[in-house]
């Protein structure tokens, strides 16, 4: 399965993820530090757009 990186919009495997984020109860997912810095800046930024199902975010809710 593969998600995308919300910030590069660059497609990852799961098992290359380098650093996940729970955001208002969406999981979002970075390929690297700097994009994960990014996000991390300023989330809703990224999180603003809609999160269409198994893409950039998952639909589980964090725990």
């Amino acid at each position: 399965m593969t998600v995308q990186d919300p910030v590069c919009g660059r497609h990852i495997d799961l098992d290359e993820v380098y650093a996940s984020e729970e955001h208002e109860g969406w999981e979002y997912f970075f390929c690297s530090a700097v994009c994960h810095r990014r996000f991390r800046l300023e989330p809703a930024a990224f999180a603003s757009a809609p999160k269409p199902k198994n893409h950039h975010s998952t639909e589980k809710k964090a725990s």
